[in-house]
């Protein structure tokens, strides 16, 4: 498997080889073309200019292979700036040995000889050029590669977001549909139709009560849009239908204020969500209390609904509760509406109110159309 790998890895790095030794070819033959001009020696023109790029090569992957990655990728300036040093009296050595021993061995003819500060500035020049186009190179490089592992962790952070947002419907369709699977829904009705027609002559106040309940369980029952919402018309439907019931429950003997807007602007809510608040204010608020009711108030602005509820605390026997209302409430509300809610709950030892607020999307009449 190994043995693979590198054959893999070689394959790949084919093309890069093939590109670099194309650039030097032609920087070369651009600089050997400029100089043949200016000489009748030719054989020593190619001579010199073969060795030089040769070592210019040299010190280019040295500083940016080795020299580099050990050095400055670690912070080590000092320790690079030594390693230039120690490039420059490598590249005097090299050019010695070719340009000056060889020279006359190879070519037949004496080496060139120039003035020291000449000599001194074309060794600088040539040593200059190699280190800084492979400095410049290493840093692109290590560019392309912070880019590509930037671009990498993106992407898998958005993949874990995605995955983890997917989880949570998931979790949550499977919550609805566990509930929905407790009660079978067709015998659920047939036995609530059965009550409401045995009631509706003799108990018509009874049968009203029963006919409240089925149309409320059977908007849990039922089937949401596309866009997972319903009309807040239809949500304030079945919020009256719990207050009713509750009426009817205690023979008119509570108290409670509500108020809502006479137009609801076609506006569009997560369905469930004011009705399972009502319902725990029911639940655990004082009824009978004139002096304090039961306040439940929905309001609509160009920005978005608000609903707030107040009621005093029931003093004695409370129904048993687990809770899990208000948390499916929070966890909607934040997978559905993130950052375009405010949800405020005070709680003191004799008052329990809270505040909603929803920034809600208007129904197109294509969603009207879609969805009655």
């Amino acid at each position: 498997m190994s043995q693979l790998q590198n054959r893999k890895s070689i394959r790949k790095r084919i093309p890069i080889i093939l590109l670099h030794v194309g650039l030097w070819i032609l920087y070369a033959a651009v600089q050997l073309a400029a100089a043949a001009v200016q000489t009748n020696n030719l054989l020593g023109l190619i001579y010199t200019s073969s060795c030089l790029f040769l070592m210019s090569a040299s010190i280019f992957y040295i500083n940016s292979e080795w020299l580099l990655p050990r050095t400055l990728e670690k912070n080590k300036t000092s320790l690079w700036i030594i390693g230039l040093v120690g490039l420059f009296a490598y590249y005097l050595g090299i050019r010695e040995l070719f340009l000056e021993t060889l020279y006359e061995f190879v070519n037949g003819t004496p080496a060139p000889k120039y003035a020291p500060t000449v000599w001194i500035l074309n060794n600088l020049w040539w040593w200059f050029q190699a280190v800084s186009l492979s400095t410049g190179y290493w840093f692109a490089r290590v560019s392309i590669k912070k880019e590509k592992k930037i671009s990498l962790q993106r992407e898998e952070l958005d993949r874990k977001r995605n995955e983890e947002t997917r989880l949570k419907q998931e979790k949550l369709e499977l919550e609805v549909a566990y509930l929905r699977a407790q009660i079978n829904p067709h015998f659920l009705f047939n036995t609530l139709g059965y009550f409401y027609n045995k009631t509706a002559n003799s108990q018509p106040d009874v049968a009203e009560g029963i006919a409240a309940l089925t149309n409320i369980m059977r908007s849990s029952l039922k089937k949401r849009g596309p866009d997972g919402m319903v009309s807040l018309e239809e949500e304030i439907e079945h919020i009256e239908s719990l207050i009713s019931i509750y009426f009817m429950r205690f023979n008119n003997n509570i108290h409670v204020e509500y108020t809502r807007p006479d137009s609801l602007h076609g506006q569009r809510i997560l369905p469930h969500i004011l009705i399972t608040l009502v319902e725990n204010a029911f639940k655990h608020g004082e009824l009978h209390s004139s002096a304090y009711p039961l306040k439940i108030k929905l309001s609509l602005d160009d920005s978005g609904l608000y609903f707030y509820i107040n009621n005093k605390k029931r003093i004695g026997p409370k129904e048993i509760s687990n809770g899990i209302g208000m948390e499916y409430v929070q966890r909607q509300l934040e997978n559905t509406y993130p950052n375009k809610y405010s949800f405020e709950i005070k709680d003191t030892d004799l008052f329990y109110s809270l505040s909603l607020y929803i920034a809600t999307t208007e129904i197109t009449l294509h969603d009207q159309l879609l969805y009655n």
